[in-house]
């Protein structure tokens, strides 16, 4: 396998383990908006001040100031308020004031944004394993009936299968999503419901080739029906294959599922996609050009990383044939 595929590989075994970690991980709700005044559009590596009260809920200011009786004073926008020593955690005055590192920064509506990048990151990939995964069911039933029976049934399949490539893609998820509305399930059986036809046009063609392999005919005619053949001779020799192109179809799912997140017709909110996130920041790339880049970034990264490993196991098969 070669050096850039080992590597995506070794991108997606660190993304996949963030994900799986993320509840265990000292992160922030994604979906919370502690305080929209002060945390808004904070750019990476920022650190804002912040009072703990004694109920253990946090307090940010723009600035924080020790009063005179123990008390603190805080200023959010143009305004200060004092905080009595009653009301903040216990301990010195000092010991309640914090200063929160946000390490990618906040969106628009003060979310913190690498808990929203990790968290969508679930969500992104779910989306484009399971589209694939049921792309490649699909397409690898639909192809193995065309070319084990051949015939009418075959050209059947095959002229639906040149019929669905034949419709812009991303016009028929929008039609689809638009008629059904948005919804995680929804849009993992819209992507793998506009996804089969490569599959079965591959399984087909591994199925008519193999059909012809003396051990097929010779199953054949010990007495094997069609369901028998598939399972045992058919299927397992178009698995290699198979894989190959499951993996280089998670990154166009995960790149279609980002285009309809971005145009609000994907996963539905408040729960975060990375191009939910992309379609948050648009308007504010000019004053705030991280909230738009860096889940634009993970998502490019991600591709890159998935096609990398799909071409070192596409030449790994060819290889071996």
């Amino acid at each position: 396998m070669s050096r850039s595929a080992i590597a995506g590989l070794v991108f997606l075994a660190l993304v996949a383990a963030a994900t799986l970690l993320a509840p265990a991980l000292p992160l922030r709700d994604p979906a919370d908006q502690p305080d929209g005044l002060v945390l808004r559009d904070l750019p990476p590596w920022s650190r804002v001040e912040a009072v703990r009260l004694r109920n253990g809920s946090l307090r940010y200011a723009h600035e924080v100031r020790d009063g005179a009786d123990g008390s603190l004073e805080i200023r959010r926008g143009a305004e200060w308020e004092r905080i009595p020593p009653d009301r903040l955690a216990a301990g010195p005055a000092r010991g309640a004031r914090l200063r929160p590192l946000f390490v990618l920064g906040t969106d628009g509506y003060g979310r913190d944004l690498l808990s929203r990048i990790v968290h969508g990151a679930r969500v992104s990939l779910a989306v484009g394993l399971l589209a694939a995964l049921g792309a490649v069911v699909l397409g690898g039933a639909v192809g193995t009936v065309a070319g084990l029976l051949g015939g009418a049934a075959d050209a059947v399949l095959m002229r639906a299968a040149d019929v669905a490539l034949a419709v812009p893609r991303l016009f028929l998820l929008l039609l689809l999503v638009a008629l059904y509305g948005p919804s995680l399930a929804g849009t993992v059986l819209v992507l793998a419901g506009t996804s089969w036809m490569n599959a079965a046009r591959l399984v087909r063609a591994e199925v008519l080739s193999l059909r012809e392999r003396d051990y097929v005919r010779a199953s054949t005619a010990a007495g094997a029906g069609p369901f028998r053949l598939a399972a045992r001779h058919l299927l397992p020799g178009a698995a290699a294959p198979l894989l190959v192109e499951a993996t280089l179809r998670v990154g166009q799912c995960m790149l279609l599922e980002a285009s309809l997140s971005f145009l609000g017709l994907g996963v539905p909110p408040p729960t975060a996609s990375w191009g939910s996130i992309v379609a948050d920041g648009r308007d504010a790339i000019p004053s705030a050009w991280w909230i738009s880049t860096l889940p634009g970034v993970a998502i490019a990264a991600t591709v890159l990383a998935v096609n990398a490993l799909g071409e070192g196991l596409r030449e790994r098969v060819a290889g071996r044939s």
